[in-house]
């Protein structure tokens, strides 16, 4: 709400200083661990940096009716669909306004041709390469319409969860269908509830304060659409067949249906959502997901691992390997501060992770070239060591690990020069800048920094942002194939708008034998609780914790960062 209130504050061309404060409090509200509502329940909304009298107001209307009377009048001050524009990465409100304003385009069709047609050029500030943006954009957009990213629907699924399980009569209440499986996008959101009265936890579904419209309702099921307008279907079962149902609902439909096909060919059993029966009707499992692979002689398998990809034959073996746990993570290998473009001092981010239960962090704060995020020079690294070397001094710290987060420059180079880098404990690599390179190019640039006896982890690989930007055109594979070669941590970027790498390209990774980190990215301490979304690409990959190198504690992480730097100086000589 107090985004879209930003946005349209910014359209009509508002104080700079006002729209600030709203994204501001967008900023306080994300780095919350306490729900809004209670904190409006204790008064304590209004002790939030950032969040002044107006605005406080403000949330508690929404939060406590739904609606917000001043978004309603802006909304029918500016055209609704031209909000509509700025649903395109990288195409921000006054850009939006401008091209409105300049040639009157409303809708996303409209903006498409008006690019291909080079009439964007005529609108004040935009460029060809504004333009060719615009439609990377609008394919980027039309390839995810309607679905959200997974980490978007299990925060709706949180809050859908929390409210469900308060009520009378529900024994357990979970998430099931493709956000249980963590696919990357999501079309609508599954939850499973057992219940002694199925049929009246359907009923009371609809009437959840979440609820803004009831789509269809009957029996043990309930199709409903939530304020920001995804559909969420709800289904009920009696306790006994929760197992059953929870596997029938989580799918994928591939899996379910090999599933169905070797109970057949087990004697010509049956699985629906009420259990596995006999051919005479006896049921023989259905309370746990356990009883329901077991009768058909399967261990366990991780949802993440549910698609058709020859999982059930491996489970037919016997137990799978353990796949990597958030808590099997011992550290974080990429993380920022104040130093950079982070929030929060070093202290303050050890003290948050060591809560987390990590036992270390990376600092990596940034590099010089990168002046955006106040990038670091050689001087301010070593001064930097100094502060670190008083936070690892202190009790109830994370272990910090100097480190660096060090641009790869167009040419391949690196930004911080050899004994700089000899001097940190981790180097992680990226490519922030020239990202529309030539697939060769950007290859070639990318393999040169991977085969530096310096660079321990490349961040982010296919530098994908899903709120602005798709993958660069760099080749995945051969970057792969280098970092097996080089020892080189495939990163699995945790953070809801990278997600990056993918589980596609992680599975690949692993396939191919490389090491993988599974880092958060973490700008402020809120943003260590991303690790869930990054350990659940891992698991899709199929990740076991040998293979993830900050599974490793701090002193096994150093020794593989000794050894690589070994080999990489032994190969250039």
């Amino acid at each position: 709400m107090l985004n879209r209130v930003a946005d349209l504050l910014e359209i009509r061309g508002e104080n700079f200083f006002k729209i600030r404060a709203y994204r501001e409090a967008v900023r306080q509200l994300d780095n919350l661990t306490t729900e809004v509502e209670e904190l409006i329940h204790d008064g304590r909304l209004k002790d939030i940096p950032g969040i002044g009298e107006a605005i406080e107001k403000k949330i508690v209307e929404y939060v406590t009716t739904g609606q917000l009377e001043f978004l309603t009048r802006l909304e029918a001050e500016v055209p609704p669909a031209l909000l509509e524009l700025t649903r395109v990465p990288g195409l921000g409100p006054r850009t939006a306004k401008d091209i409105y304003d300049a040639l009157g385009i409303l809708s996303l069709d409209d903006l498409e041709q008006a690019a291909q047609t080079h009439r964007l050029l005529e609108v004040r500030g935009i460029k060809a390469k504004t333009e060719e943006n615009i439609l990377k954009g609008i394919a980027m957009l039309k390839r995810t319409e309607g679905s959200i990213y997974f980490p978007e629907a299990w925060i709706l699924a949180d809050s859908l969860l929390a409210t469900l399980r308060s009520q009378a009569g529900v024994v357990r209440a979970e998430i099931a269908g493709s956000v249980r499986r963590a696919s990357e996008t999501i079309g609508d959101l599954d939850l499973l509830v057992a219940s002694d009265d199925p049929d009246a936890m359907c009923r009371e579904f609809a009437r959840l304060p979440q609820v803004s419209e009831v789509i269809g309702q009957g029996g043990t099921k309930t199709s409903v659409r939530v304020r920001s307008g995804m559909q969420v279907d709800l289904r009920a079962v009696k306790p006994d067949s929760f197992g059953a149902a929870w596997q029938y609902f989580t799918g994928s439909q591939a899996h379910n249906v090999q599933l169905r096909g070797r109970a057949l060919q087990m004697g010509k059993l049956k699985i629906n959502e009420y259990g596995v029966f006999k051919e005479d009707g006896t049921r023989i499992a259905g309370e746990t997901e356990e009883s329901v692979y077991a009768a058909v002689g399967c261990a366990w398998i991780p949802p993440e691992l549910r698609e058709g990809w020859g999982e059930i034959e491996l489970a037919a073996r016997g137990p799978l390997p353990a796949l990597v746990q958030d808590q099997d993570l011992r550290g974080d290998l990429h993380t920022h501060s104040n130093w950079s473009d982070g929030r929060n001092e070093i202290a303050v981010m050890a003290r948050a992770a060591a809560e987390r239960g990590y036992r270390y962090i990376a600092l990596t704060d940034h590099t010089q070239s990168l002046t955006i995020a106040q990038g670091l020079t050689p001087e301010r690294f070593r001064a930097r060591a100094v502060e670190i070397a008083a936070v690892n001094a202190q009790p109830g710290m994370a272990r910090v690990l100097s480190g660096a987060e060090v641009d790869i420059l167009p040419d391949g180079s690196l930004d911080l020069p050899d004994d700089c880098l000899a001097s940190l404990d981790v180097v992680v690599a990226s490519v922030h800048t020239a990202l529309d390179q030539p697939k060769d190019v950007i290859t070639q640039r990318v393999l040169r920094a991977l085969r530096s006896p310096h660079v321990d982890v490349l961040a982010h690989p296919t530098s994908r942002r899903l709120d602005r930007r798709g993958e660069t055109r760099v080749d995945v594979e051969a970057v792969i194939a280098e970092a097996v070669k080089t020892g080189t941590a495939l990163e699995i970027n945790s953070s809801p708008f990278r997600l990056d790498l993918n589980d596609s390209w992680a599975r690949k990774a692993r396939e191919a034998g490389a090491l993988l980190a599974i880092d958060n990215d973490a700008h402020y301490p809120a943003e260590y609780d991303y690790v869930r979304y990054g350990g659940a690409i891992g698991r899709r990959a199929g990740l076991t914790p040998d293979r993830v190198l900050n599974t490793r504690d701090a002193d096994g992480v150093l020794a593989h960062c000794r050894e690589k730097a070994a080999k990489g100086v032994a190969n250039l000589r």
